[in-house]
């Protein structure tokens, strides 16, 4: 009898126990110990940071950290366009700790006047009246719709960010950057430096058709790099090249 006695005294000291820890947990998520006073922000740029700080501090300001949904500010920051991931976690006493990682852009795409940086997978991040020097552009017809924040699907677009993510290691010390690539009709090129251009046909086999421009420019002698116009790899078993010097003249 006893100890069916002290059985029962533990499970009662148990019960009231929790529902202490429940009642003082629920009075911390009604006061301010844990209130969001202060946000910070790491992976971002400065101005980016500043904004994706702003925006945070407006949603969660004054919340606590018990109670503060996460996954709602982390939605939150990636509406932003150049915003790959996000993690948000809570630094207590008062703080909101937010990580990003940054989508960095791959090409500039052109309609008209107008350029939209884009990112490898084709997102968009950023509209620009000014081409950055360091990109390659990408010319497309008058009319495309690019969506900044937006996926694009555009099938010219989809074809030039394949032949740059398709690279192979090394390409760009032995072949040179890319500045420039064209798509039209099923049919892709890329211009290396202002005058090279490569013809690699249709958007298939890109990686066999660099690795074949790598080796067709391991051939080629310095002297006629220099006057190099073209490397055909559209059937990259029968590769050709051109030499500017030897080009019919189109002159008048």
């Amino acid at each position: 009898m006893r100890a069916q006695g002290r059985r029962r005294l533990m499970v009662l000291l148990a019960v009231v126990g929790t529902l202490a820890s429940l009642g003082g947990y629920k009075l911390l998520e009604m006061s301010s110990a844990f209130s969001v006073d202060s946000v910070t922000v790491s992976g971002a740029p400065p101005l980016l940071q500043r904004q994706i700080q702003s925006a945070v501090q407006t949603a969660a300001g004054g919340h606590s950290l018990l109670t503060l949904d996460r996954s709602a500010i982390a939605a939150r920051v990636e509406q932003y366009p150049y915003v790959r991931s996000v993690t948000v976690d809570r630094a207590f006493p008062h703080t909101l700790a937010v990580t990003v990682q940054i989508e960095q852009p791959a090409v500039a795409a052109t309609v008209g006047k107008t350029a939209y940086l884009v990112s490898p997978d084709g997102r968009v991040l950023e509209q620009r009246q000014a081409v950055p020097a360091r990109l390659p552009t990408l010319a497309l017809p008058s009319g495309t719709t690019l969506i900044v924040g937006r996926q694009s699907g555009d099938a010219n677009l989809r074809a030039a960010l394949a032949v740059l993510a398709q690279m192979p290691a090394g390409f760009r010390g032995a072949v040179g950057r890319v500045t420039a690539l064209t798509a039209h009709s099923g049919v892709i090129a890329a211009l290396v430096g202002r005058h090279i251009q490569l013809r690699l046909g249709t958007p298939t086999d890109l990686g066999l058709k660099l690795q074949v421009v790598q080796r067709v420019m391991h051939h080629i002698t310095r002297s006629q790099r220099s006057e190099l116009a073209f490397i055909d790899v559209s059937a990259p078993s029968r590769p050709a090249y051109g030499l500017r010097s030897t080009l019919p003249s189109t002159g008048g």
